[in-house]
């Protein structure tokens, strides 16, 4: 494993986007049957998933790590296969995923809409 992968303060940051990953994965099985509390406190904890990802993202991006680095190329690398326009970023994606849940959350969407 690479060090900073080592660190113990990405090891638990990472433990805790997995540990929310796992929760949201629940969560949104039941989506639809959920009362609009428990959606919306799905949205809030998708919302802090983001964020964690996004700050993840960006010590990555900051390290002197070589494999941290390679994630950070593949991320960027993997924009084209989520259909993101040439010239995408990933800072930009977390940016238009954070503002359209805001909205999803706030009901300026459905839930079920396109954005």
């Amino acid at each position: 494993m690479s060090e900073f992968f080592e660190s113990d303060f990405v090891r638990k940051g990472m433990q805790d986007i997995e540990e929310l990953q796992v929760d949201l994965q629940r969560g949104f099985m039941r989506f639809p049957s959920l009362n609009e509390e428990e959606q919306q406190e799905q949205l809030e904890l998708l919302e802090t998933l983001l964020e964690k990802q996004q700050l993840m993202y960006t010590r990555m991006k900051l390290s002197d790590d070589p494999k941290a680095h390679q994630i950070v190329e593949d991320m960027k690398n993997s924009l084209a296969l989520l259909g993101m326009p040439p010239g995408a970023s990933v800072e930009q994606v977390f940016t238009n995923m954070k503002k359209t849940l805001r909205k999803v959350r706030d009901g300026e969407l459905d839930a079920s809409e396109d954005t």
